[in-house]
């Protein structure tokens, strides 16, 4: 007798298979635009050498965990040797974070904010953000 299982992975040739994570699924619009932006760079590269990477400027965001966990020697307490071994839980790093944007070059960070609670990153927060490293940047 022929099991399902048989059926479906000899005879039909599946397996099971698990999804790959990729950090965006881009329609073919969105790779040409990428491409000609990845030529674009590489052709003003050519043209002025490492002084074109002195002009570029990027930002994004990033979580800053709130953890400060107890060290060993903290922990440490005086008990008898036959007294049971103390247990301590997990904490969970995500109780307490905080969402930090950063703009930095190739020379290093030229802008750090933390932003205030429950604030979407969106593209009116990146223009402020972008806006304010502007006027810093001015005086």
């Amino acid at each position: 007798m022929i099991t399902l299982y048989e059926v479906v992975t000899v005879k039909l040739g599946y397996r099971k298979l698990c999804a790959r994570w990729v950090p965006k699924i881009l329609t073919e619009e969105h790779k040409k635009k990428r491409l000609g932006f990845a030529l674009n760079f590489l052709t003003r590269y050519a043209e002025a050498s490492d002084e074109f990477l002195d002009h570029i400027v990027t930002c994004n965001e990033t979580w800053v965990y709130h953890h400060r966990p107890e060290s060993t020697q903290q922990s440490m307490q005086w008990r008898h040797s036959n007294s049971p071994k103390a247990k301590k839980c997990k904490t969970s790093i995500s109780a307490k974070k905080i969402m930090a944007s950063v703009v930095w070059d190739r020379q290093g960070i030229l802008l750090l904010e933390f932003m205030p609670p429950e604030t979407t990153i969106n593209a009116a927060a990146y223009c402020q953000i972008l806006n304010r490293f502007r006027r810093a940047n001015q005086n």
